[in-house]
């Protein structure tokens, strides 16, 4: 059997060459992702840009780097993401208005990235279009954003990491959450699935203090079809009228107020379900169009989406890019395995410091392979791959910082105001004692 190839090179920096953004350039002419596209095509770059107040994820220079690629083999990119589904109180990013401005607080704009950035399913997350899957293990459709649907071909440019409900965050759950729509993720939510969706949990309305709660008013206007009324001393629910947003997620947690009957049964589901949407995207785009690159980096327990960072569970280990979504997951996944935990994290909370341990698997409760496992059944990818770990290259110029040509080094530029002003030096040249007033023996005690 052919194996997939899936190409590395760890976050060891040893020159110019072997930066992170310079590996990357490199890892993404060793994968030949730019067989997906053709001079002309419209390139979707798909990334996280990082909840408000997130501090781990990916840097935009990081992504910047794939946009330069692109337009190195004549694509025109954007870089994109998706609105999402309320899932806080105060979402930062559930409409297009607020996801861009989270998205220019955490450094991403039109400026740094060199090309436009587009939410790709509306301002409100309604612009899709219905992707069927007659043979989804859960799902029988999908709705991708439009925005996506319409381009040529795809670069999705990931963070591996833990997630709360995904177990880990890859290329996968990329695809999966990150190119739905609204209604797309509340169907990969299964949020009103007959046997496990939320629509149809019990609910247990006297759980709640009522109006005299600190987030009464809050819970009152979180549900944008009116299902949750706060009433004096307990809270309402119009089940009909529920349409599955997942906006009812922050009082489950918080105030026990529907049942956890199903609770288990449902999480478990949702992994599979997200196997069957981005197995459906990535069939509807063409897998020919579609190419993958990783950065596994601040690899912290949950994921970009929360409004902050916790300690990284095991150290970085590079980047790996790949055609195979199923298999650069399954490579990033198994490298954790063999790789220790870092002191003082979840991973030691949860015991899982140990090489052999699957990490994100002892972390959050679930199974880390149970998504790659129904890609991977679906036909979409391949779990068994050989990982190319190509030379760094030793062209430092082709990495250069530049703004006009990179054959000349800032010297030249530099000669040129020296040449005019002559005034680098202070007249009489810089002044120095002739050795440091106090000795070296005395400075280097604690």
């Amino acid at each position: 059997m052919r194996l997939s190839k899936v190409y590395f090179m760890d976050d060891r920096y040893t020159g110019p060459t072997a930066s992170i953004p310079a590996k990357a350039a490199q890892l993404f002419d060793h994968a030949e992702l730019n067989r997906c596209f053709e001079p002309g095509d419209l390139v979707a770059i798909k990334c996280h840009m990082g909840e408000w107040y997130n501090s781990a994820y990916l840097r935009p220079i990081l992504v910047r780097v794939i946009v330069d690629k692109v337009k190195e083999y004549g694509g025109i990119p954007f870089v994109t993401d998706t609105t999402t589904l309320p899932y806080y109180f105060y979402g930062a990013r559930s409409i297009a208005q607020f996801h861009l401005e989270t998205a220019a607080n955490n450094g991403f704009t039109q400026q740094t990235m060199g090309c436009p950035i587009i939410i790709s399913d509306g301002n409100y997350g309604t612009d899709d279009v219905r992707v069927d899957i007659p043979d989804g293990l859960l799902l029988k459709e999908a709705y991708l954003a439009k925005g996506i649907a319409d381009t040529d071909a795809m670069i999705v440019v990931s963070h591996f990491k833990g997630h709360g409900s995904g177990v880990y965050g890859g290329s996968i759950k990329n695809v999966a959450i990150g190119c739905s729509s609204k209604r797309g993720k509340m169907n990969v939510h299964l949020c009103t699935h007959p046997e496990v969706g939320w629509k149809y949990w019990s609910f247990n309305g006297e759980n709640c203090v009522g109006e005299e709660c600190p987030n009464a008013k809050v819970c009152d206007n979180l549900c944008p079809a009116g299902a949750i009324k706060v009433k004096k001393d307990h809270m309402e629910w119009d089940r009909e009228a529920c349409i599955g947003c997942f906006g009812h997620q922050r009082p489950f947690f918080n105030c026990d107020i529907w049942g956890r009957e199903k609770y288990d049964a449902w999480r478990n589901w949702f992994l599979i379900a997200m196997g069957d949407a981005a197995t459906a995207y990535v069939r509807h785009k063409g897998k020919e169009k579609v190419g993958f690159l990783t950065y596994a980096l601040d690899i912290t327990p949950a994921c970009d989406c929360v409004p902050g960072s916790d300690r990284p569970v095991i150290p970085n280990l590079g980047v790996f890019a790949s055609r195979d979504m199923v298999a650069i997951d399954v490579a990033a996944l198994d490298m954790s395995v063999n790789t220790p935990g870092i002191q003082g994290s979840m991973a030691e909370e949860k015991h899982v410091m140990g090489v052999g341990d699957e990490k994100f698997t002892g972390i959050v409760g679930m199974s880390q392979w149970i998504t790659a496992n129904t890609c991977a059944r679906l036909g979409i990818g391949s779990k068994e791959y050989e990982l190319v770990l190509p030379p760094v290259s030793d062209d430092e110029a082709a990495f250069a910082y530049h703004m006009f040509s990179p054959e000349k080094p800032s010297g030249y530029y530099l000669s040129k105001d020296l040449a005019r002003t002559k005034t680098w030096l202070p007249d009489g040249g810089f002044k120095y004692n002739a050795e440091p007033s106090v000795s070296l023996e005395e400075l280097r005690k604690r």
